[in-house]
């Protein structure tokens, strides 16, 4: 946003270094003061990017490992449990009820023994009815041991032992889908996470770019005279201020410049140069290095030297063609940039040219040669190189010098 604030005025001289113009930069200067702000946090943000990335690094192949492993063992348990674990159970727990069984027995066989043992006496002493009471508590123990054993047996058979195959199953199944979704996974999560820290880093790339821009623009719009001289409003095309009238009216308070607008330019007054337009009609007549005088409208009946320095070979679209002159000396005090003045050139080189008659130049184009008699009365043919004709007459630029003999016919 190029706002004007104050610029210096048309015509003003100013020296290198000078300001020229002040625009507001509060705007700019906000988005540089919030890209510096943002930018620690940025970088904390890849920093910890590139952590998990190296952890995801470390991490993913231990735990595509650690899936893998837990599917095996799972796979271990289950075959382990179809081959021999469920029917070991199963044994296990009928053997158990056997051995309950078979204490329920003993101890009542013991029991019984005791009794038919005491009832043999007359008289059962205190010590008898203690060992009675106890072995009687032994054979309730017993037999609550194995109703116990055969509940639990019940439900081990009939609920556990099913119920552990359906689990180990069921954990063969997660694990096998744990396992296709770790490989599935892990490595995308790895890439993804290669990917963010790219793009973080690109991004901080970005914003320290468009900072380092934004801070050159901000230096930029501190304009100020390149060279000595005066400033001049618009840019100059061909001698004439052409875009003036347009950004003067932008040069003032609150008026906006366009980007990449030239609105200004400095201009040395004691270097001056001439634009000229040549017409057509005289344009094989203009000569580099020419010289001629010119006269200023405002100062008609001064002259002053100049002469021709280049002369344009594309015509100019408004027609004629663009010529440069040099003025000598090459900015007088009364003249300023975009005055206008009338040029005359005299070509001195005219009065001093080799000619030849038309009728003794042979060849097509650029091709031209004549037949030079020599000392010895023979022809020689040269080429020669010929410049503007003249009716009768064709101008020598290259190829023969003054006092030559020509003829004016092909030799036989």
């Amino acid at each position: 946003d190029l706002t004007v604030v104050d610029a210096v005025a048309h015509g003003t001289r100013v020296r290198a270094g000078d300001a020229l113009v002040r625009l507001d930069a509060d705007k700019l200067r906000e988005q540089i003061a919030d890209l510096e702000q943002d930018a620690p946090a940025a970088a904390i943000a890849l920093e910890l990017a590139r952590a998990e990335l190296a952890n995801l690094k470390e991490t993913t192949p231990q735990c595509l490992a650690a899936a893998r492993r837990n599917r095996r063992v799972v796979e271990e348990d289950r075959e382990y449990f179809e081959k021999e674990g469920r029917e070991r159970r199963i044994r296990t727990a009928s053997f158990n009820v056997k051995s309950a069984e078979q204490r329920l027995a003993n101890a009542a066989e013991e029991l019984k023994q005791l009794k038919q043992m005491y009832e043999a006496d007359d008289l059962t002493e205190q010590t008898e009815e203690i060992i009675l009471k106890r072995q009687e508590f032994e054979v309730e123990a017993a037999e609550f041991s194995l109703e116990n054993l055969r509940a639990s047996t019940e439900r081990e058979l009939e609920t556990a032992i099913p119920r552990e195959t359906e689990n180990l199953q069921s954990q063969r199944r997660d694990q096998e889908l744990a396992l296709a979704l770790a490989e599935e996974t892990l490595p995308k999560a790895l890439a993804r996470k290669q990917l963010e820290v790219e793009k973080l880093a690109r991004d901080q790339r970005k914003a320290q770019k468009r900072l380092d821009d934004l801070k050159a623009d901000l230096a930029a719009l501190d304009v100020r005279a390149p060279a000595d001289g005066v400033v001049m409003y618009g840019a100059c095309e061909s001698g004439r201020w052409t875009t003036g009238p347009i950004v003067i009216k932008k040069l003032v308070r609150g008026g906006k410049l366009a980007p990449y607008e030239i609105f200004m330019t400095v201009v040395n007054p004691d270097r001056l140069q001439l634009k000229a337009v040549v017409p057509e009609t005289d344009l094989g007549k203009a000569r580099i290095g020419m010289t001629g005088e010119t006269a200023p409208v405002a100062l008609p009946n001064r002259k002053l030297p100049v002469r021709l320095e280049s002369v344009d070979r594309v015509p100019l679209v408004t027609g004629g063609f663009g010529a440069t002159l040099s003025l000598t000396p090459s900015g007088p005090a009364d003249l300023h940039p975009g005055m206008n003045c009338k040029i005359t050139l005299t070509d001195t080189s005219a009065a001093n040219a080799l000619v030849a008659p038309v009728q003794a130049v042979f060849g097509e184009g650029d091709q031209k040669h004549v037949f030079v008699r020599l000392a010895d009365g023979k022809a020689e043919k040269r080429t020669v190189r010929t410049g503007e004709s003249e009716g009768k007459t064709i101008e020598i630029l290259e190829g023969l010098v003054e006092g030559d003999t020509i003829l004016l016919s092909k030799p036989e």
